[in-house]
């Protein structure tokens, strides 16, 4: 048993997460990411080619795109995208806090691997939200191959 709160917490393209279990802990079943984020924060389009997401928003909303559709995804609903589909997502109320279910583990690795650790709590300030620079795609990328997982664009979204 892992405390959520004794999980290492990283900033991840502005969003705040912790791995509140890792692969290792499941038999490679599943990981599950808990994450905070401010308004506008956001993740380029991209596929995965082995896992799922499923994510569980528990306050605020998310606004997710699905190969050119969008859906709004409001506290005590959640979506799941199956491997193999483009999608993205966004923050789209002041903040949000939602889980993300990986499905077979593995992909956790990419929070850490690309992720800032950081000493502020889970609970505290959240990261201001900005476009990432083209240096920094390109970085993300040669942490997702061999993960599998294509960045196939940039952030789908308007407004």
């Amino acid at each position: 048993m892992l405390a959520p709160q004794e999980a290492p917490v990283y900033n991840h393209v502005d969003m705040l997460c912790r791995i509140v279990l890792d692969g290792r802990d499941t038999d490679g079943a599943f990981a599950l990411v808990e994450e905070r984020a401010a308004l506008g924060a956001m993740t380029p389009r991209h596929v995965h080619t082995r896992e799922a997401e499923t994510f569980i928003v528990l306050d605020g909303a998310l606004e997710a795109w699905s190969e050119g559709r969008s859906t709004l995804v409001e506290a005590g609903s959640l979506i799941y995208l199956p491997p193999g589909r483009a999608h993205a997502f966004r923050v789209a109320s002041a903040s949000a806090r939602y889980y993300t279910l990986i499905t077979p583990s593995g992909f956790e690795s990419f929070f850490r691997d690309s992720g800032v650790l950081v000493t502020e709590p889970f609970t505290g300030d959240l990261p201001i939200p900005g476009p990432v620079p083209p240096d920094g795609v390109a970085k993300l990328q040669q942490i997702l191959d061999p993960l599998g997982c294509t960045i196939t664009g940039p952030p789908p979204f308007t407004g």
